[in-house]
């Protein structure tokens, strides 16, 4: 880390940048204003250390926000410690991969994916009910990980579920709500070339 960017890559960092300030003056843009995510995520190595910070950050905001609503309480704990020994195995993974840690990482994709198993019917197909945000989040960071040549598509999936909002006055999307979380995404990259947020 610490590497200069390149200046397409300067630029769509800076542009992340700006949605998340215009967010948080109360803008609301398409969730596929994201999509730049892919081009910087095309390297399988920076995706899946994106994917680790993604997932860590979204540990954190879970074990702040006791969100018992659709889960119960004993629900919303299995589900933390899914969480956490989620972030752990796929940081260890990334750090130094090796086959038994790989197999081990795929159960766990398999264990996240039963949380949010319910499907609904509807016209031309059917719809997935999440149940917990924050262990979709993490489902999504370990297929970025574990599927690096499609790592960029996972990526940016994995920013959307991150970010994205709902609030009747804006829809679903990117609204002031999500700013906070695309600021998240712009950390992230500065962290990673060692730019100062407050130079964007």
């Amino acid at each position: 880390m610490g590497r200069k960017p390149p200046r397409a890559t300067l630029t769509r960092i800076l542009k992340l940048a700006g949605i998340g300030r215009e967010l948080s003056e109360g803008a609301d843009f398409s969730i596929t204003r994201l999509t730049t995510l892919k081009s910087l995520c095309e390297d399988p190595e920076v995706a899946a250390r994106f994917a680790v910070y993604l997932a860590s950050k979204a540990s954190q905001r879970a074990n702040k926000i006791s969100d018992t609503r659709h889960v119960g309480e004993t629900g919303w704990k299995v589900h933390n410690e899914l969480i956490e020994r989620a972030v752990e195995r796929l940081g260890s993974y990334v750090e130094r991969p090796s086959d038994p840690k790989r197999e081990a990482l795929t159960e766990l994709l398999r264990e996240l994916e039963s949380v949010n198993n319910e499907y609904k019917p509807i016209p031309y197909g059917t719809v997935r009910m999440v149940q917990d945000r924050d262990v979709l989040i993490l489902e999504d960071a370990v297929q970025c990980v574990l599927s690096p040549y499609s790592a960029p598509n996972w990526a940016y999936r994995l920013a959307r579920d991150y970010t994205e909002r709902y609030d009747p006055r804006y829809g679903t999307g990117l609204i002031p709500e999500s700013a906070p979380l695309v600021m998240d995404i712009v950390d992230f990259w500065c962290e990673y070339y060692a730019i100062d947020r407050n130079e964007l």
